[in-house]
């Protein structure tokens, strides 16, 4: 199964953005031109994730949005608890594969967690900048494969 990792885009912090909580955060404007160009990026390399997983924080909303209106994903998007940068990379990737099943989807979340897990799955540290990209396909082992990555 192919998946897709996106982080999300650019935030101002919370001084910047005049928000009391971290959670409260919103995308900024590079943060949402550099998730539709990842987003582009799935389709030009064939990906059509059917579902959008996001964590729950409201960059990670505003970036799933910009996201589902360039994938247009059949089976909707929806906050995914997992995804809120508070558990392992390890406990993240058993939540995701029992949400999903077998079907391709993008994961919307937050650093460190996202690249935990991908070390976990992959055994490479991989760079993900905000508004970073890595699409992964799983093994026969519960393990995965880097298929690409890209940073804006």
């Amino acid at each position: 199964m192919k998946f897709f990792v996106l982080r999300h885009g650019k935030s101002p912090s919370a001084a910047e953005a005049g928000v009391r909580h971290d959670a409260e955060r919103p995308l900024g404007e590079q943060g949402r031109e550099d998730v539709r160009a990842a987003s582009r990026e799935i389709l030009a390399k064939g990906g059509a994730p059917a579902l959008i997983l996001h964590s729950p924080l409201r960059r990670a909303v505003q970036t799933a949005a910009e996201a589902a209106g360039i994938l247009k994903p059949a089976g909707g998007v929806r906050a995914f608890e997992p995804l809120a940068n508070q558990m392992t990379g390890e406990a993240l990737f058993d939540h995701l594969l029992r949400e999903c099943g077998d079907q391709e989807f993008l994961a919307v979340g937050h650093q460190p967690q996202l690249g935990e897990m991908i070390a976990y799955v992959t055994g490479q540290v991989v760079e993900l900048r905000p508004g970073g990209l890595v699409a992964l396909s799983t093994d026969d082992k519960g393990k995965a494969v880097l298929l690409w990555s890209k940073n804006p």
